[in-house]
């Protein structure tokens, strides 16, 4: 492959996309700085924002974690699109980095709600769910993913709702893996 081709040509449709990467953490970076610039204005009334990115870290080695996570998806009526290995990504191009591997799961019945109408096609560019699985350099398994529930509070209206359902959906599966791992 061209070592100039973008790290955009290789997501598949539906993925995330490093643009939309960035968009996230430019709104969390600014929603930082809003609201630390709110805490000195006005400490008495500062709210914290909540997390845009929610992570548990799991008693157990990556392929358990992944089986439990994988089990834990189908218990839950989701599916499992596929799985980018990022490691592997990257190391063809030269960058060495430690297991991290991106699921994209899915719940046909919060997609199918979304993608039903005209007023909710705009949340597309999220879907499917992501949720990552990575070692970290202390040796720490780490599940991840994006705060739904209070995505959806952001996006507001049906398309927040449902975002917000299926984000705790996804916290539900998270603790059926931890438990299936004995956590």
């Amino acid at each position: 492959m061209n070592s100039n081709t973008s790290m955009t040509t290789d997501v598949r449709p539906g993925k995330l996309s490093l643009r939309w990467l960035l968009m996230i953490l430019a709104i969390a970076f600014f929603g930082v700085v809003n609201q630390a610039a709110a805490q000195t204005a006005a400490p008495a009334k500062a709210q914290s924002m909540p997390a845009l990115f929610l992570e548990d870290v799991s008693p157990k080695a990556m392929v358990p974690t992944i089986a439990a996570f994988r089990e834990a998806v189908a218990a839950a009526g989701w599916s499992v699109l596929g799985v980018t290995n990022m490691t592997g990504i990257l190391a063809e191009r030269g960058f060495a980095v430690r297991p991290v591997l991106v699921f994209d799961v899915c719940s046909s019945r919060y997609s199918g709600d979304l993608l039903s109408s005209d007023d909710t096609l705009f949340v597309s560019s999220m879907m499917p769910c992501s949720v990552a699985i990575y070692l970290t350099s202390t040796n720490k398994v780490v599940i991840s993913r994006m705060n739904s529930m209070a995505m959806g509070g952001m996006v507001g209206g049906h398309a927040g709702d449902v975002i917000r359902k299926s984000g705790e959906e996804m916290e539900e599966i998270v603790k059926a893996t931890l438990k299936r791992l004995g956590s």
